[in-house]
């Protein structure tokens, strides 16, 4: 299952250093009504972080989305865009990743934190927020998630799957039908304009 590990990891990889107790990063991520996500990630950084993260990503736009594509296989990303602030030594960087939740057997979409005893806290309706301490800094980095989901998710709960980890469970209209009637609707029009185009060859 794909789960919020992989952006984690993937937050994680944009710093790629040592990082000091002070050292924190914010993630939003907003889940549309088809299940995708549209990623916000921004952090401020001292001024050695900050020449360190320049020198390997902040100047080369290019290793950071190949990077990033790297540490996220199970999705497919686009519309990188990457803003820096070199006097407050600061970056926004934001992409959209197709593909954030699953339905599961229920017909539950499913969100999974991949956290277990998540601390979670509900800022709105449909939006929540979880804080996070990846190991691999031991502690020394804190990341914030800011979840928001679908304005059509109803239900919303809660829960632990079956390794303890915190998932969000919602029920959600399917978007199998309309992309079926999309689907067909395209192919009516390219076999349309293919009779118009060869009727006009065989005219000629």
């Amino acid at each position: 299952m794909k789960t919020l590990v992989k952006i984690t990891i993937v937050c994680v990889l944009l710093f790629g250093m040592k990082v000091n107790a002070q050292s924190q990063q914010k993630i939003e991520m907003r889940i549309d009504s088809i299940g995708n996500a549209k990623l916000n990630i921004s952090m401020s950084m001292n001024a050695q972080e900050w020449q360190i993260w320049n020198s390997n990503y902040g100047n080369n736009p290019s290793a950071l989305k190949r990077d990033i594509e790297r540490g996220m296989p199970a999705y497919f990303l686009d519309d990188f865009k990457l803003e820096k602030d070199d006097m407050n030594r600061s970056f926004n960087l934001s992409l959209n990743a197709y593909g954030a939740c699953e339905i599961n057997k229920r017909g539950k979409w499913m969100v999974d934190t991949e956290q277990k005893n998540a601390q979670l806290t509900e800022l709105a309706e449909n939006k929540y927020m979880l804080v996070s301490s990846p190991p691999e800094y031991g502690g020394s980095l804190q990341q914030t998630f800011i979840i928001e989901l679908p304005k059509d998710a109803k239900n919303i709960k809660t829960d632990k799957n079956a390794f303890g980890k915190s998932v969000f469970e919602f029920d959600m209209e399917a978007p199998s039908s309309g992309f079926n009637i999309m689907r067909w609707a395209g192919l009516l029009l390219i076999v349309v304009g293919g009779g118009w185009a060869g009727k006009s060859m065989l005219d000629k």
